[in-house]
């Protein structure tokens, strides 16, 4: 079971980065590049330190996980905070989906 919740969670986030990038695409007339990719690394990142530090999902250990995001959530902020249009913000959180993606599918057993 929990390879199929692995495969069903990544195919989630490329659907919904997909989606983000396209609407991006429509309506401000170009993708920024820039954020997709800090976006991509903060989501493999992120994926790499919860399985990584904490050893898996929020089954495994609920206040690591709790902990990590509240870590996490302040460089995601900054990061959204410089960007200066819905573009770049866009960019960047379908950065975070693909990174995120890449991370559990680099990682399949």
């Amino acid at each position: 079971m929990g390879r199929r919740l692995r495969a069903v969670e990544a195919v989630v986030e490329l659907l919904s980065g997909l989606a983000l990038v396209g609407l991006t695409r429509v309506t401000d007339g170009g993708v920024d590049v820039e954020y997709l990719a800090v976006g991509f690394a903060s989501g493999f990142l992120y994926r790499h330190t919860q399985t990584s530090a904490i050893g898996g999902g929020f089954r495994v250990s609920p206040l690591r996980n709790a902990a990590l995001a509240v870590a996490w959530a302040p460089i995601c902020v900054a990061i959204d905070r410089s960007a200066g249009d819905r573009g770049g913000r866009r960019a960047f959180a379908a950065g975070i989906n693909f990174g995120s993606a890449a991370h559990w599918i680099a990682r399949r057993e």
